[in-house]
């Protein structure tokens, strides 16, 4: 087993570290038109933040390989994709067991790419009502012998602590040599599920809306519409859709307290975003390269935006309501953001960098912690 002994972490000199490199994956509303409305911006400032008192980070494990995202069960489990091994691994007490809860192939890239970029085994999510139907969702890529590849949102099940009954849900026979695909899952309420897809660098295909790419999704546990889904009984619309015109929505999540929903969106040199997510809105890509909504959080440079979570727990209470998201590049971050109205000064609400690494999945676990991923296999821990 690959598990090292907790290490509480001395945040300052890594935290400013981090800060320092993040100087740094570009990354219709109805019939009408929407208009531009300035954005709230953390250009060039990712505020330092120090834990609440109490708090702690630690490195709970290491040895896992490119990890993408991670879902928490109700007995204490946490499930985590492994991108390019295509596995999902269990940890449990906080080890790393050898056998892993699920293991499928999965497409990373061409051979003349090398590298898996964004491709291979992207997300996991548990379902809300998992005690009674032991379903755990999945997004990855595939090919098949004959080479045709695909991107593929599928069901699994839980069978004596195994993954079993994988169910496609949702497929894209277009899944691209490299990137886009993004993959963000969540639950809005027990019934529906948010699903955020890439535009698998098809750019033009993400304002339209009978094409399901650049797109979030809302659909049933069987992949099948929502019947108050916004575009529901047109001609010109696919009736999953539920927000266009994205690039690459890697994080969705919801937040319990307020029902509002947010997800991660990555631009190209600039306009790394997070946003609010509303139904049928159109998210501008391509065309404006920042914005055509106004932002949670917006970013004049490259992020690489990942996970998200709006924490709504009670074991570490400073942190009930607000979100926390990953990014990428430039060793990776996990920023910490308060949600509500902000001005002047207090823009630093909105993005407070408070632990270093955090390059791909956040979530919350079932004692009510914080779990995060580094891509070169750290399992962390924010705890008290």
């Amino acid at each position: 087993m690959a598990v090292v002994r907790p290490t509480t972490l001395a945040l300052g000199p890594l935290l400013v570290l981090a800060l320092l490199l993040s100087a740094g994956c570009g990354s219709d509303s109805g019939d009408q038109p929407l208009e531009p409305t300035p954005a709230i911006s953390s250009a060039n400032r990712s505020f330092f933040a120090a834990l609440p008192t109490g708090y702690r980070l630690e490195v709970l494990l290491d040895g896992l390989t490119t990890p993408t995202s991670l879902a928490a069960t109700p007995d204490g489990r946490l499930l985590i994709t492994e991108q390019e091994t295509g596995r999902v691994r269990v940890v449990r007490d906080g080890r790393l067991l050898d056998e892993p809860w699920f293991e499928l192939p999965v497409f990373t890239a061409l051979e003349e790419d090398f590298i898996a970029q964004e491709l291979g085994l992207v997300t996991i999510a548990v379902d809300p009502l998992f005690d009674e139907n032991g379903f755990v969702y999945i997004y990855y890529t595939e090919q098949d012998d004959d080479g045709s590849r695909r991107t593929v949102f599928g069901r699994l099940r839980d069978v004596d602590g195994k993954g079993a009954d994988l169910t496609k849900l949702v497929t894209l026979d277009l899944a691209p040599p490299k990137r886009h695909i993004a993959g963000g899952i969540a639950f809005d309420g027990n019934d529906a599920i948010l699903l955020g897809i890439g535009d698998h660098d098809l750019p033009e295909l993400a304002p339209r809306l009978d094409s399901l790419v650049g797109k979030v999704l809302r659909i049933d546990r069987d992949g099948a519409a929502l019947p108050d889904n916004p575009y529901v009984g047109r001609d010109d619309a696919d009736p999953r859709v539920y927000a266009s015109g994205l690039r690459n929505p890697f994080g969705v999540t919801v937040d319990h307290l307020t029902g509002r929903a947010y997800i991660t969106e990555n631009r190209q040199t600039a306009g790394d975003a997070v946003y609010e997510l509303v139904a049928g809105a159109d998210y501008g890509w391509p065309g404006d390269p920042v914005t055509i909504r106004e932002a949670h959080v917006i970013y004049d440079f490259p992020m690489g935006m990942a996970g998200i979570i709006a924490y709504d727990g009670d074991a570490l209470p400073e942190f009930t309501g607000d979100l926390f998201y990953c990014t990428f590049h430039n060793g990776g971050g996990l920023h910490w953001s308060e949600l509500g109205p902000v001005e002047g000064y207090e823009l630093a609400l909105r993005d407070r960098l408070i632990a270093p690494g955090c390059n791909t999945g956040v979530t919350a676990g079932a004692d009510g912690f914080l779990y995060l991923l580094t891509y070169d296999g750290k399992l962390m821990r924010i705890s008290r």
